[in-house]
């Protein structure tokens, strides 16, 4: 995963290396749940509609929770999944915050919604990032939904309007390449903070389409272009 737009901003305003980081543990992404309310094709843990056996209970997770606390750990990004589909993720997101994580959230956006987002408002996530695929056409094809795009923006709007950090992640594919420069062009206009950029991961629904990856060419193209080119 490079973080585009960190490299972007230093581009443009170049400063001082600083001293490397030490942090005191790494950044853990945990998958909370594998439960999702979408099937996209590029989906590591294959997940979807259903329940799935053999997750840990909330207690449970407390218990590593308070772990991860001992190991040092900094970060926890809480995902999936769709982490908004736990029925405990407000609970688990507050005790996380009271134990002093730095605290983010990995959703595809679409549960994002006015009936839930005063309550996402109140935890103080220090970030949200939100999965988009491209524009429209190839996000809904990527996620297997039609209105998954339109949903997912909408929710990336609320946090917006609500003051929350949000950023959009894209993993990049032969198949959805051509919007690469339409979604830096979104994230200017909607006003959002980041972009990551990910590489697709050869595991679940994900190890299925692994013909569609995008090459070294097309990475390295991607990464250098003026961004015209893929309009």
């Amino acid at each position: 995963m490079f973080r585009l737009s960190q490299y972007m901003h230093e581009l443009a305003h170049p400063k001082p290396l600083a001293p490397a980081r030490r942090p005191s543990g790494p950044v853990v992404i945990w998958n909370l749940i594998r439960r999702c309310n979408l099937t996209c094709k590029h989906c590591y843990t294959t997940s979807a509609d259903i329940d799935f056996p053999g997750e840990l209970s909330t207690p449970e997770i407390y218990a590593v929770m308070d772990d991860l606390k001992q190991f040092k750990v900094p970060v926890l990004i809480l995902s999936g999944g769709e982490p908004l589909l736990h029925p405990d993720i407000f609970a688990i997101s507050r005790r996380a915050k009271q134990l002093g994580f730095y605290v983010a959230l990995s959703s595809n956006g679409t549960l994002i919604t006015p009936d839930n987002i005063a309550e996402i408002a109140s935890i103080g996530y220090q970030y949200i990032g939100v999965s988009l695929d491209g524009l429209q056409q190839a996000h809904d094809q990527f996620r297997q939904k039609p209105g998954s795009f339109a949903a997912s923006i909408a929710g990336i709007r609320l946090l917006r309007e609500h003051g929350i950090k949000a950023g959009i992640r894209f993993t990049l594919t032969q198949e959805n390449a051509h919007d690469f420069a339409a979604l830096l062009d979104l994230m200017d206009a909607e006003d959002i903070d980041k972009f990551y950029l990910s590489h697709l991961n050869y595991g679940g629904r994900g190890n299925r389409n692994r013909e569609n990856d995008a090459e070294h060419r097309l990475t390295r193209e991607v990464m250098d272009c003026q961004c015209g080119e893929y309009r």
